[in-house]
This record gives structure tokens, C-alpha cells and sequence, in this order.
């Protein structure tokens, strides 16, 4: 491995502001291979050095402790904090920890040439991978991760290519750029190493964040500047105008559409030309196939939850998902990896063993109890991991499969393929399905976090998010939303109701739940699952009290709520006295925040009340921290509240409601910036040819009006889609055509008319909403509010989870 020790970086161009070698270590002589800001991708902790990154919302100096106890002695900080000098490790004290990574790229990369970097505005993974992946078998390639892209992740991303041993004779790095002033940062790691440069498609992408188009295309070609070659998608004037300025530089332009790609990209036409500019077959990435970035997550047979990963399946994102899968995982389950064959160049059978070894090293790390072997490469190979009992040989797949689907394998279990989904784990995917689903609600956990980092970003630094998932996360689904919004690091989870968080807790969340309408006579249940109730009337406010007692509790958080206009629930201003007056004296339960729900925080007409609501909140949370003798936290910004009110006041949380999933409280030009996460998707099982004037679904209420093309599709009013949608109701998109409903929706199907679909055939994708059709415009059509488009959605609709 290219190991670093701290003597080596003290050594280094890195400016350092100070420098304290570990007791333990006094010369620094400690070697590590790893180098992570993530705290949470923590695998080896010997061998890692831990940058603490801050950014506007998070800082990680407050993870030192906690590594530290992990195992991890060597840290790049800004600053070392009073509750870490005593510790027995290494700190790299920095003016920068942001600079300080790309001083180590920079160091990592001193001897390498021949780099490949990718940007532009679309492709530019699919495009990375198709270079990488057609260089495996030319010599030793190595790429960024996933789309480890950005001004940390392009460092990072250097560590880890330069981090085997060996000197690679290919490296690809992808960059993206989505504002002003990234591409003299990126350009200072890369330059002298990368030789040619590769621009995907430009598009309209990001323009906003900058002055012009132009503006943008010049960071573009400023990452690509520095290289000899380079290769450009030519489908922007400005694009072109701003290369051909250039000197001392080859362009290769890539016409979009042209004979030569046929039925294939301009990703591989980009490919392909690198691959000639290298002296290689000018047609071998025709050939290969475009890289799926997606992760799914979902609910399979007898209680299994299916994780496949649909990304090149190589040793380097096999560690990258088995990190997701352990972080993902209900640490209580069983955890099982189907593992296929992983991607490589020409390996010896010994070279061959030594990858798989290392593959089977990263699942034990990643707490894998049981890896089931499926490929054909570790049947070569399988004299390496005789003795190793975790791992099973599948030398009859149709055996497996059959006990998959009987339960008689696994139940209960979290299970992760790997491999090529459409090869040898194609049947271990379809026994592990709890049915054939043509109807499904697609959840995009990454649109989920744009847009959870989106309102993050209006509020000040530090600020806790509190986020909703009640009403299963508004028909998503808690437990995987929850799961995500944990990784994430948001401040609590609140729901509605008691049975809503022990779903939580029993899925495995740890992080605090708040529940919003605790009424219950469930008083154990919370206590037992450190369920915080909010609590808004004297009389639940004394029950709670006598229940912690009765079960000896101390210091049990609650959450008191204060009505301030909303005039649901609540305690007034009046009561306040009472509160504190019940309060002193015990140690029972002991109040974690005081908050109040705005009213008209999305009205524009009705500010005045919203400032009369804060006005009156502050006040009276002040009245009840002096009178109680310390400062819960307080909150009171609801979605449209961060967007419209985030510099009201004092505040410590925030609660998150339905902007997480995509959707703006009001309309404004903020909604731009959000990504949809749901889509409610279908499939066409029947398509008929009938004259106009042909009667359509029950009570003959629909009609043909010309000669028609009716598609039946498999899902009704028992999924979720409103009877009104029914009879031209509504449009449903069909190969990218809004094609209307006709007849009445039924409890399992409804029908559309697709005549105006081009070249619709069974098995197309019907979107019910989506990013085609938004929910708002179901919801308007309705008279209703996305949030009821939403929670209709049937359980009985899978639910499969995807990140990108």
C-alpha cells in the first residue's frame, strides 16, 4: 500500500501552523493508507488519518472524541480542542483543512502522469467509467469513485487511486463544477499530471449559479486547460468558441448524434475517442455497456430487505457499497453478501485469489456474517478460502434460489448483490423479489438529501434539524427515509403518533425521535424506547409526570408546546406560571425544547401574523426559561418558515416537513431548487385498437372519440389514485406524452389513451406523478394538497429505495 506517516507530511509543501507528533509515536513514523473526512466511513481505524472538515453546517473537530475511542491516532485539524490535547495522537494543525487536502493530492500525484479528467454538465460519470472500463484490459486503471467530484472529493479521490501499490498507468478523475471561482482549485491539484481532458454535453445545468453561460463554460475549460488533448462533446457555440481560443493544445471535437454512434451515446463516442487518442481500438467502447449509478433498496421476500448495486462492479465500489450496506444496516440483522463476480483486467489465478481474499476482507470489516460466492472467477479460486466459514460456495444456484423463495435460507435478513445484476446474480435478484410488482412508488434517497442540505443551507450554522416523517414519511416510507435522514445527521425525527416511532426503533434508528401527538396511556413504551413526547395541555403534562415517577425515570426529555396562533393544541401564555410551578422541584422529566407551529408562514398576504406568532413565541419562551432556571431549545420555523423567516430570531431547530420530499408550501421561485423524491410509476399490461365511439370501463362512462389506442394499466383507486383522476381527469405520461385517462378509475386498473404516444407498446413506464408530472398538478386538479396525493399512495405499492 502507499502508506503516508505524519513525519512524511511534516515534511511536505503542507503549511503547517503547528505540528504534535502521539506520545506513542514521537517521530511520527506511523504509517496510514487511509484518509477520510466522513466520520462515519470509518473502517481501519489504525491506518486512518481523520481531516476535520467545516462547512456551514456541520464541523468535524466535534467527531475527534468519538474516533478516537474508535482507534483513530492521527488527525488533520484546524485547531486541536480543549477536550483533545491530552489524547495520545497525531495533529496536523492547518490554516485550511480544505487546502491541506489538495497539498496532499498534490504530493500524492508528484511522480504520475498520464491523468484523464472528465467534466461538463451531464455524463460525466457514465462517461468516466466508460474510459476506465475500457482500459482495464490495456494496464493497471484506476479511477475517482462513484462521483467522488467535487473540491473535497477530487483529493480524496487522488488518495484513493495513488493508495494501491504500483504506479497506475491510467487514472481518471471526474470534476464538476457548480458555481464560480472551483475550477483554480481543481485545476491546482491536476495540473502536470493530467493529460487529457474530456468536456461531456454543456447544458443549461448550474447556470443560475453563475453571472452567464459563459461564465460557467469558462470554469469548464479551465479544469481541462492544462492538458494537451482534449476531447469536447461540440453541442455548445460557446463551448467551442472558448477551446479554439486555447494554444499549445489538441481538441478532438465529438459530434452529438452523428451515424458513427447509431443506437449509442455521445458517452461513448467521448470514450471511444480517448481510447483512439491513447493509440487503442477506435471502436472498442461501442461496445461496453453504460454504467446504472443507482443503489436499490428494497422490501423482499419473508422480511428481507434486497440492497443491489447497479454500478461497475469492481473491487473499488464493491468497498465503496459494503461502507453504504454497514451504515444502512439494522446492526441487529443478519447481514449476507451474493457475491458475483467482480470486474477486473488480465489477472493471474494467483493475483486472481489475492483480489477475491481482499474482497472477503472488506466484507468481514463490514460486518458481512455469511458471503454466498456465485461467480464463476472465486470457483477458480476457492482453494484461497478454504477454512474461512463465512463464506459458501454456490455450486448449485437452482438450489439456492428454490430455498430463497420457500424462506427456507434467509428471513429477516439484510442482503446485499453484488456483482453483475443482469448475470450471475440476475436469479438470487428475482428469488429474492416478494412478487412481480408492475406498480411501485420510486424513492430517491438522493434528491432527499439535495434537497434535506438545500434548507440546511438558508439557516444559521449549527442550527438541528428536526425532521418529519410521520404518516410513514408521507407515504415513502419512515424506515429507509429515516435511515438516510440519520446518515445525514439531522437532530431528531418526529412523528405523529407512539406506534410511528417504535417502527423506528425497531427498524434499527437510534438517533432522538419526537412524537407530536403522544396522547396514550403508552407511558412505558416511551420510556422504554426513549420515545420524547411533546406535551400541550396541563392535564398530559401531570399524567407524564406521575408515569416517570411510577417508572423511576430521571431526566426524561420532553418537548412543551406553546400555542401562539395556530390555535390547535397547545399551552397559552397564561399557563406558562403552571408549567414551571409543576416542573421545579422534580427530576423526573426534564424539558428538551419549547416550540409553536406557524399558521400562515406560507400565506404572502399574512406576514404580520407571522411576526405576531414569533414575537409572542420568543416572549414567552423566554418567560419559561427563566422561570424553569435553564435554556431548552426552542423552535418554531416550519418548511415554508426557513424559506421566509429564517433571520426572525432566536432559535435552536428547525422542523423539516414537506419541502424534504421536493415540494415547496407556496409557490416561488425557490421551488426551482428542490428535487422531486417520489415517483408513482405503473406499467402497460394490455393495449387495444377500438373504433370511436367505443364505450370504455364500468357503466360504459367513457367513450372513444376517434379510432384509439387504450392501454390498461395496473393500478386503481385501492393504490392510491383518486377516483376523480378518472374519465380524463388526469394525464398519466407515457413515453413522454401526457396521456389522458378514460373510464372510471377501477380498485386494480384504470385505462388510458395513448394514441398519442409514439411507439407504445406493453411493459412501457406509466408515471402517475413524478418528475414528469409533478404531484402539484395531480393535487390541483384535485382541489387538494400534495400532501394527500402523497399519503394516499396504498402500502400495498412497493416501495424501492435508489441512491445515484
Amino acid at each position: 500500500m502507499n502508506c503516508v506517516s505524519i513525519a512524511d507530511l511534516a515534511k511536505s509543501d503542507i503549511k503547517l501552523s503547528e505540528l504534535r507528533f502521539a506520545a506513542s509515536d514521537p517521530e511520527g513514523n506511523n504509517v496510514f493508507t487511509d484518509l477520510i473526512t466522513d466520520s462515519r466511513s470509518l473502517c481501519e481505524p489504525a491506518a486512518t488519518i481523520f481531516a476535520a472538515l467545516r462547512t456551514g453546517v456541520n464541523d468535524g473537530h466535534r467527531y475527534i472524541p468519538a474516533l478516537y475511542s474508535k482507534g483513530v491516532r492521527a488527525f488533520i485539524v484546524e485547531e486541536i480542542p480543549d477536550d483533545c490535547r491530552g489524547l495520545d495522537a497525531a495533529f496536523v494543525v492547518v490554516a485550511s483543512v480544505e487546502e491541506a487536502l489538495r497539498d496532499i493530492a498534490r504530493l500524492r500525484l508528484e511522480a504520475l502522469h498520464g491523468g484523464i479528467v472528465v467534466t461538463g454538465s451531464i455524463g460525466k460519470t457514465k462517461t468516466k467509467e466508460l474510459i476506465y472500463r475500457g482500459l482495464l484490459s490495456k494496464g493497471d486503471a484506476r479511477r475517482s469513485p462513484r462521483s467522488w467530484n467535487s473540491g473535497i472529493g477530487i483529493p480524496l479521490a487522488v488518495w484513493d487511486m495513488t493508495k494501491p501499490d504500483g504506479t497506475p498507468d491510467f487514472f481518471i478523475t471526474e470534476a464538476a463544477i457548480d458555481g464560480p471561482g472551483q475550477a483554480r482549485k481543481i485545476r491546482s491539484v491536476l495540473d502536470g499530471s493530467y493529460g487529457i481532458g474530456v468536456v461531456t454535453p454543456i447544458t443549461t445545468e448550474h447556470d443560475e449559479a453563475f453571472p452567464s453561460h459563459a461564465a460557467k463554460v469558462r470554469e469548464k475549460v479551465e479544469v481541462v486547460a492544462g492538458c494537451h488533448t482534449i476531447v469536447y462533446a461540440d453541442s455548445d457555440d460557446e463551448l467551442r468558441r472558448q477551446l479554439e481560443a486555447l494554444t499549445d493544445v489538441r481538441l478532438v471535437p465529438v459530434a452529438i448524434g452523428n451515424d458513427k454512434q447509431g443506437v449509442h451515446s455521445v458517452f461513448h463516442a467521448l470514450a471511444d475517442a480517448v481510447l483512439a487518442e491513447l493509440g487503442f481500438d477506435a471502436q472498442e467502447a461501442y461496445s461496453l455497456p453504460i454504467s446504472d449509478t443507482r443503489r436499490d433498496i428494497s422490501h423482499g421476500c419473508f422480511g428481507n430487505v434486497v440492497v443491489r448495486d447497479r454500478f461497475t462492479h469492481d473491487l473499488r465500489s464493491l468497498e465503496d457499497t459494503l461502507d453504504f450496506f454497514r451504515r444502512h444496516c439494522n446492526q441487529e440483522c443478519d447481514k449476507i453478501l451474493v457475491l458475483g463476480d467482480i470486474l477486473h483486467g488480465p489477472l493471474a489465478d494467483e493475483a486472481l485469489a489475492a483480489l477475491y481474499v481482499r474482497a472477503l476482507e472488506l466484507a468481514r470489516l463490514a460486518s458481512i456474517g455469511k458471503v454466498l460466492a456465485v461467480g464463476d472467477d472465486m470457483r477458480k479460486v476457492a482453494f484461497a478460502f478454504e477454512g474461512l466459514g463465512f463464506v459458501e460456495m454456490a455450486t448449485d444456484s437452482p438450489r439456492y434460489t428454490s430455498a430463497i423463495e420457500s424462506g427456507d435460507l434467509w428471513r429477516d435478513s439484510r442482503i446485499l448483490l453484488f456483482g453483475n445484476q443482469d448475470g450471475d446474480i440476475a436469479p438470487y435478484s428475482r428469488a429474492l423479489e416478494s412478487a412481480d410488482h408492475d406498480t411501485t412508488l420510486e424513492v430517491d434517497l438522493d434528491a432527499l438529501v439535495h434537497n434535506y442540505n438545500y434548507y440546511r443551507r438558508l439557516l444559521p450554522p449549527r442550527t438541528g434539524m428536526v425532521a418529519m416523517v410521520k404518516a410513514s414519511a408521507y407515504g415513502m416510507g419512515a424506515e429507509e427515509i429515516g435511515r438516510a435522514l440519520q446518515s445525514q445527521g439531522a437532530a431528531y425525527l418526529a412523528v405523529a403518533v407512539v406506534d410511528e416511532a417504535v417502527a423506528l426503533r425497531d427498524a434499527g434508528i437510534t438517533m432522538p425521535v419526537m412524537v407530536l401527538n403522544p396522547i396514550t396511556n403508552r407511558y412505558h413504551t416511551l420510556f422504554s424506547y426513549n420515545l420524547e413526547p411533546a406535551i400541550f395541555s396541563p392535564e398530559e403534562l401531570n399524567r407524564m409526570l406521575a408515569e416517570a415517577k411510577a417508572e423511576g425515570v430521571s431526566g426524561f426529555p420532553i418537548h412543551i408546546k406553546i400555542d401562539t396562533g395556530m390555535h390547535r393544541v397547545g399551552f397559552l401564555e397564561n399557563q406558562i406560571d403552571y408549567i414551571a410551578e409543576v416542573l421545579q422541584g422534580q427530576e423526573n422529566v426534564k424539558v428538551a425544547s419549547v416550540f409553536t407551529h406557524l399558521a400562515t408562514a406560507d400565506c404572502l398576504d399574512m406576514d404580520e401574523y407571522t411576526a405576531g406568532q414569533i414575537e409572542a413565541f420568543q416572549r414567552i419562551a423566554g418567560k419559561l426559561a427563566d422561570r424553569l432556571g435553564y435554556n431548552p431549545k426552542r423552535h418554531y420555523l416550519n418548511t415554508a418558515g426557513m424559506m421566509r423567516f429564517a433571520d426572525s430570531g432566536d432559535y435552536d431547530m428547525a422542523r423539516l416537513g414537506i419541502g424534504l420530499y421536493g415540494i415547496s408550501p407556496y409557490a416561488g421561485p425557490e421551488a426551482a431548487f428542490l428535487k422531486p423524491v417520489a415517483a408513482f410509476r405503473s406499467r402497460i399490461i394490455s393495449l387495444k385498437h377500438w373504433p370511436a365511439g367505443t364505450p370504455i370501463g364500468y357503466g360504459c362512462k367513457g367513450r372513444t372519440e376517434r379510432d384509439s389506442i387504450i392501454a390498461t394499466v395496473p393500478v386503481g383507486y385501492a393504490d392510491g389514485v383518486n377516483r376523480h383522476l378518472g374519465n380524463g381527469g388526469a394525464g398519466f405520461v407515457v413515453r413522454g406524452v401526457e396521456c389522458p385517462t378514460i373510464g372510471n378509475i377501477c380498485m386494480d386498473l384504470c385505462m388510458v389513451d395513448v394514441t398519442d404516444a409514439q411507439g407504445v407498446s406493453v411493459g412501457d413506464s406509466v408515471e402517475i406523478f413524478g418528475s414528469q408530472m409533478p404531484v402539484e398538478r395531480l393535487a390541483e386538479r384535485l382541489g387538494t394538497i400534495p400532501y394527500e396525493i402523497l399519503t394516499s399512495v396504498s402500502p400495498r405499492v412497493r416501495r424501492t429505495y435508489f441512491y445515484v
